[in-house]
């Protein structure tokens, strides 16, 4: 039976904002924020918290974006972009202490969906 993936606050906030840059519509990311987070019943929507995330994704993205000039970059030894390219614990515990208020779980999560979304796509 496949394991199913609970959707955190954190991690739906994350989805919905890694799309989102420099020419987006700021609101419009929001309002399907808002909508997410009302259908799985995770909380009252909080613009801190969104902008808490919103620095993490820009976070990851501007790392990511390196590529080899990463400095969690490790050339797998497939010919492909891999989630291997990059130094995984070393990324999460470097990013849990700086955004502390995300709880482990979730930023591996966040870290697996960034390096996918940012280096394989």
């Amino acid at each position: 039976m496949p394991q199913e993936n609970e959707q955190t606050y954190d991690f739906i906030c994350f989805t919905d904002l890694a799309y989102e840059f420099d020419f987006s519509d700021k609101k419009e990311a929001e309002k399907k924020i808002k909508r997410r987070l009302k259908y799985y019943k995770l909380g009252d929507y909080s613009q801190e918290r969104i902008e808490y995330i919103r620095n993490l994704k820009n976070d990851l993205y501007q790392e990511i974006s390196l590529q080899t000039k990463s400095k969690y970059f490790s050339k797998s030894k497939s010919n492909f972009a891999d989630l291997a390219d990059f130094k995984f614990e070393k990324m999460t515990a470097d990013y849990l202490s700086k955004y502390d208020k995300i709880n482990e779980s979730d930023m591996k999560g966040i870290l697996n969906f960034a390096i996918y979304l940012y280096h394989m796509r």
